[in-house]
């Protein structure tokens, strides 16, 4: 569920600035619907923050095309950076962007200024979860999508009605998630 995904991805963005507010660059892939519903997500969450009367604004200054693959997340987070010297974070639409934006930001020695969260749970960006790199990812379950993509053919072949959509939540993933991940136990 992309949409949810980034209504949790604009709750963590709201809870890492609710007291301060400040700028964010969102590192898009319009090209892709699933990411067109994360940012939609993403940015109602940051809207229902920015109307609470009294908050800290929370300001989106750029959106650019990271590509969605490291090296044009890099570029993206450098343009976004160079025209907003005060960004407080980033929102990658997945982990390969918030990869390149972290690389580009320890390139610049910002990486204590400018936070990032991302999307996905690969396990790189797992790790750089687990390491501080990034503050958090709404993570997907693709094993639960494979289950269920194989539940619902065998229903079909069965003559069973199916749904035409079925949506598997994203979850949260922080820090402390990845310290309990057994992806990372020795």
């Amino acid at each position: 569920d992309n949409l949810q995904g980034g209504h949790l991805a604009g709750q963590a963005m709201v809870k890492l600035l609710k007291e301060t507010g400040g700028k964010v660059a969102i590192l898009h892939f319009p090209q892709a619907e699933s990411c067109k519903l994360r940012v939609e997500g993403f940015l109602a969450e940051l809207d229902v923050h920015n109307n609470e009367e009294g908050s800290p604004k929370i300001e989106i200054v750029a959106t650019l095309d990271g590509g969605g693959v490291k090296d044009e997340g890099e570029t993206a987070a450098r343009d976004a950076l160079g025209a907003n010297q005060d960004l407080a974070a980033i929102f990658a639409i997945n982990d390969p962007s918030a990869l390149g934006a972290r690389a580009y930001l320890e390139s610049v020695g910002k990486e204590d200024q400018v936070r990032i969260i991302g999307f996905d749970g690969a396990d790189a960006g797992k790790k750089a979860i687990l390491d501080g790199k990034i503050v958090c990812d709404p993570i997907q379950f693709p094993d639960q999508m494979g289950v269920k993509t194989v539940q619902m053919i065998v229903n079909y072949f069965n003559g069973d009605e199916v749904e035409k959509e079925i949506l598997i939540p994203s979850k949260l993933y922080y820090q402390e998630d990845a310290q309990q991940d057994p992806l990372f136990k020795e």
